[in-house]
């Protein structure tokens, strides 16, 4: 018989029920305590190994995070000193352009001058002063001017002088032999006038100054002919036509009737012919000559030619007219006419149309040759009153009583004085004269046939260019040409530089691309830092370094062509010096100093005894494995090596080397923004990496948890009802060992 306790299969199906609660109500303790359903590989070995791989990963991946805000913070202290190195660079450039306002450091600047260029301006640097266009043509120039002049056949010896003069080569003193002269009638002496030729001359010109004659006579010892002269002003004159003049002045007469206008009458050689031309039928007569009426008497005009002449002109001249008569004997027998003469300006004069002025004067007047004068009329050079011509496209106009003087002044009244107009009486020629050099001349014709330049004398050539200076016609070749003296700087080449600067070439001349005004020639020099200036008194030209470069030197090389250049090649150094040299050394002290501190402030923009800025490297790895990194590279940043080099004073010497240092800084400061750009860049990615690495180790961990946490809420649920169910599993117990205990006592 067994001696074990026999328990009821009720207390222990109760007791299994309650191991089996309190095994869950453990368990689920755990759980509630730990927080994970799987606690060991027991719990559930692929999640738990899975959730050790997620943990493990999840732990490297923060531990690299360490390394990852070191190289931020490396990265961000480089870029720290970057941004202060460009305010540096900002302070470096608000000194240089200090200086740059600053007064400038120098006193003068390098300069070259020309020699004088007379009538060289602005306008026109290769002006030789106004231009002056003198006429191709002397006015009048195809009329006679010269005086008159009679030649007879030669005359070997006194000998033959004597007779052909005294009718004997050996005449008796007091023998007389008669000439006619300009109507003079002159009486020789033998013995007294008759020692030689030259004696002779002499003393025929002398009685025909006696008679009221002009007419000088001379004697050529040379070709020992006799010679006949009349008045310089071309006047003419008759000679004799006997046997005895024509022997000694020969028997060609001199010209026709004067320089002016003429008519001449019919026969008056003596009384009768004078009765039959002017008196036919009464004792009295009026005629008309240049609107003067002249009357006349039988009686006491008309007794012989001389006579007549002297009333007619004595009527003229107390009318105011300028016509004369003279008498004049032509022919043999001499046949004696009267010659009416008009003035020698080139006016015009009528005779009237009545029976008897035509009775006396058969035709009407000529024009005789024309020697112009100051005062001579303008019509006498051909044109008709109310011809116009131009002037630069000025008109004007020819008036009817316009001299020769009185249209030259209209000419600067029509123009506005830009150009005025001369007559040089001696060379007989029209000249135009330009204000100032920057001023052409054009002359024009006017409308009508007569309207014409050509008789001022410019036939050829009407068109000037400014600036010519006198200008005359060359008429040695077929065509005119104008000749005026160039301008030495014609056609010269020079070439300049300065400083270490661009050579800049340049020739002067009227020729595409050649330099012929001020605005041209510093067009030229401007890119080489040059300038010209031109002196208005001298017209010398100075070429200049510009104030830009004021304090560099000037080297200019002059090239001689013909005449020579008015250039000199030389160099020539600016004066540095004064209060504005002395404010931008100053300058130049403060940006060296400022300079300094960039290589100091580089060399502390270190992190963790890294520096980017020193050319150190860091290596940031963003995986476990270190397969996944990113490699910064730092660059030395010095002032040399932003080629920021310490200046002097000749940097800040005038505004090109201050823009050349400024240019420098410019470079310098878009280095550092380049390098901060760069680490800016590698920044971004090191903090998206750093983001990221946070990211997936929240993923690591989530996703361990997710395979190992319990779910609390369940837990506790489960826990209370697991503890309901160990309670009611006790009680069942209690009741079962209850009715146990009942039983045994009743089996006592």
């Amino acid at each position: 018989m067994s001696s074990g306790i026999t328990l009821s299969a009720a207390t222990r199906q109760n007791l299994l029920s309650l191991q089996d609660t309190a095994a869950l109500l453990s368990t689920t303790q755990t759980r509630l305590s730990t927080g994970k359903k799987v606690n060991t590989a027991l719990d559930g070995p692929v999640n738990y190994f899975t959730a050790q791989g997620l943990t493990s990963r999840s732990s490297a991946l923060n531990n690299l995070l360490d390394g990852v805000s070191n190289g931020i913070q490396t990265i961000q202290a480089a870029n720290t000193g970057l941004t202060k190195l460009r305010g540096l660079t900002d302070q470096l450039k608000s000194v240089a352009q200090q200086a740059l306002s600053a007064s400038n450091a120098f006193t003068a600047k390098a300069a070259i001058p020309s020699t004088a260029l007379p009538g060289a301006t602005a306008n026109n640097l290769l002006s030789v002063g106004p231009t002056t266009a003198v006429g191709e043509l002397a006015v009048g120039d195809d009329l006679a001017t010269k005086p008159k002049t009679a030649t007879g056949p030669a005359q070997t010896d006194i000998a033959s002088m004597r007779n052909t003069i005294f009718g004997s080569s050996t005449p008796a003193v007091g023998d007389t032999g008669d000439l006619v002269i300009d109507g003079k009638t002159i009486t020789l002496t033998a013995g007294t006038d008759d020692t030689d030729g030259n004696s002779l001359a002499t003393a025929i010109t002398a009685k025909l100054g006696t008679a009221g004659s002009d007419v000088t006579v001379a004697y050529n010892t040379t070709t020992k002919t006799f010679t006949a002269t009349g008045k310089s002003d071309g006047t003419a004159f008759m000679i004799g036509t006997d046997a005895k003049t024509k022997a000694i002045l020969g028997d060609t007469q001199p010209a026709a009737y004067g320089k002016a206008q003429t008519a001449s009458s019919v026969d008056v050689t003596d009384a009768n012919a004078i009765k039959t031309a002017l008196f036919p039928s009464g004792s009295t007569a009026t005629i008309s000559i240049d609107g003067v009426t002249i009357s006349l008497t039988k009686e006491i005009d008309g007794t012989d030619p001389d006579t007549l002449s002297k009333s007619i002109n004595n009527q003229l001249k107390a009318a105011g007219s300028a016509v004369t008569t003279k008498v004049m004997s032509t022919g043999s027998p001499a046949v004696k006419t009267l010659v009416a003469t008009g003035t020698s300006d080139g006016g015009v004069f009528a005779i009237g149309s009545d029976a008897t002025t035509k009775g006396l004067f058969s035709a009407a007047p000529v024009a005789g040759t024309f020697i112009p004068t100051a005062t001579s009329l303008a019509t006498g050079l051909g044109y008709v009153a109310g011809d116009t011509f131009t002037v630069n496209g000025q008109v004007v106009t020819v008036g009817r009583t316009d001299t020769l003087s009185s249209l030259a002044q209209k000419v600067t009244a029509a123009t506005n004085g830009t150009v005025s107009a001369t007559y040089d009486v001696t060379n007989k020629k029209f000249s135009f004269t330009a204000v100032d050099s920057a001023t052409a001349i054009v002359l024009g014709d006017g409308s009508t046939s007569t309207a014409k330049v050509s008789k001022l004398g410019f036939a050829a050539i009407t068109n000037y260019s400014a600036g010519q200076g006198t200008t005359v016609a060359d008429t040695s070749g077929l065509v005119p040409v104008q000749k005026f003296t160039k301008s030495k700087l014609d056609g010269q080449t020079i070439t300049v530089r300065v400083g270490d600067g661009n050579f800049v070439s340049l020739t002067f001349g009227t020729v595409a691309g050649q330099i012929s005004t001020l605005n041209q020639l510093n067009a030229a020099l401007a890119p080489a830092n040059a300038m010209a200036t031109i002196d208005s008194t001298t017209g010398a030209i100075k070429v200049s370094t510009t104030n830009e470069a004021g304090g560099d030197n000037l080297l200019l090389t002059a090239s001689n062509t013909g005449t020579g250049n008015p250039f000199s090649s030389s160099t020539s150094t600016a004066i540095i010096g004064g209060d504005g040299a002395n404010a931008r050394n100053g300058m130049v002290n403060t940006y060296n100093n400022l300079l300094n501190q960039i290589d100091q402030m580089a060399a502390d923009a270190g992190f963790n005894g890294t520096n980017l800025l020193a050319g150190d490297t860091i290596n940031v790895s963003f995986n476990e494995q270190a397969t996944s990194s990113l490699k910064v590279s730092g660059t030395a940043v010095t002032a040399a090596g932003l080629y920021l080099t310490p200046i002097e004073s000749v940097d800040f010497q005038d505004s090109n080397s201050i823009n050349a240092v400024i240019k420098k800084i410019n470079s310098a400061n878009s280095a550092l923004q380049s390098q901060a750009s760069t680490l800016g860049a590698n920044l971004a990615v090191v903090q998206n990496r750093q983001d990221f690495t946070k990211q997936m180790i929240n993923v690591l961990d989530t996703g361990a948890a997710n395979l190992t946490n319990a779910d609390l809420n369940e837990e506790a649920a489960n826990s209370q009802a697991l503890s309901t169910r160990n309670s009611l599993g006790i009680s069942a117990l209690s009741l079962a060992n209850q009715a146990q205990q009942g039983i045994l006592q009743l089996l006592r």
